[in-house]
């Protein structure tokens, strides 16, 4: 691993952090998923990381190569009809959390848009439905299964949108991986109308796996190549408002209690993201007591869920708000 002192200040221009100095922060030895020791640049004041430039991947690396080595079983390619089914339950509850702002005359953007679960379950409820996404393959698979459907084949820095033109942006794991968030956001901004809604959702810095459980080998999972930038609820927040936003930023739990069990037990990931999404049934469920046993596993989940959203540790965060009439874009 190539040892650097500091970031540098050109890096921090190119990632949005231009207003921030070299000395805001302190390097953090890591273990990316693919078993390299890397750094992670923390922000000081905020906790935000920022992964050292000499491990970026390509921008290229989205339109083939990313699916083929991140996908929803470990080792294995899936196909976008497969990951339509696995994520199913997940995307209704990605979409129940901004749902509030989808009506017959909404115009929706969602940004990274993969195999159309969420455009699936949205398009029916608005007048036009919009995705941005870099893989060919989703990209074909997206628009041969939903015809409402109008999906640009390319990165959202690179795509042609017209200003002033969406009510509610929509963006789930995608910020993450970009360049600027800054940039990200600032083009957001200009294709949200006045007061328009968005809804952007990132990894959290402060997962609680990462952060309060001890020994669970998930430091060695949660940090990898295609991911910058690692959020936190203060550097999210301070972001989205910079760039116009008004809102506020809460936790997502995506992986529920029992994933959590398996890493403490385990040590490793779930062989899939259908088993660790899933809540287990122990019982056929037959008698009064086999009932009353998988009503117990269901309601630990929620119990579980609610303490960790409480304090803001779940693996996800969402910062949700409205474009402003005008922002301090210029003054950054």
């Amino acid at each position: 691993m190539k040892i650097t002192n500091t970031i540098t200040k050109s890096v921090l221009d190119i990632v949005g952090f231009e207003n921030t100095s070299p000395e805001d922060f302190f390097p953090k030895n890591v273990e990316l998923r693919d078993g390299r020791e890397a750094i992670i640049w923390i922000h000081r004041q905020t906790g935000h990381g920022i992964l050292d430039s000499q491990y970026w991947e390509s921008q290229d690396f989205y339109s083939e190569e990313y699916r083929n080595e991140f996908s929803a079983e470990v080792g294995k390619k899936i196909t976008p009809k497969e990951h339509l089914k696995i994520y199913n339950n997940l995307n209704e509850r990605q979409v129940n959390s901004f749902s509030r702002f989808l009506t017959d005359k909404t115009r929706f953007l969602e940004i990274g848009c993969s195999f159309g679960g969420i455009l699936n379950k949205v398009s029916s409820a608005v007048d036009i439905c919009h995705g941005v996404e870099p893989n060919k393959e989703d990209v074909e698979f997206v628009r041969l299964n939903n015809k409402k459907v109008k999906v640009y084949n390319t990165t959202f820095e690179q795509a042609n949108l017209a200003e002033e033109f969406y009510d509610t942006v929509v963006s789930i794991e995608v910020l993450e991986h970009t360049l600027s968030p800054r940039n990200f956001l600032k083009k957001c901004f200009y294709i949200l109308k006045t007061d328009g809604n968005l809804h952007i959702e990132v990894p959290n810095h402060i997962d609680v796996l990462l952060t309060c459980y001890e020994d669970t080998g998930y430091n060695k999972f949660f940090y990898h190549k295609a991911h910058i930038h690692y959020f936190t609820k203060d550097s999210l927040q301070i972001l989205c408002t910079e760039c116009g936003f008004n809102g506020h930023t809460f936790s997502f739990l995506m992986y529920p209690f029992f994933n959590h069990v398996w890493w403490v037990q385990n040590h490793r990931a779930q062989t899939s993201a259908a088993i660790a999404l899933s809540t287990p049934k122990p019982t056929q469920g037959k008698t009064k007591i086999q009932q009353a046993i998988n009503k117990f596993y269901h309601k630990t989940e929620m119990e579980y869920e609610q303490l960790i959203n409480k304090h803001a540790v779940g693996d996800c965060l969402i910062f949700q708000g409205h474009k402003r009439q005008t922002s301090s874009l210029s003054s950054k």
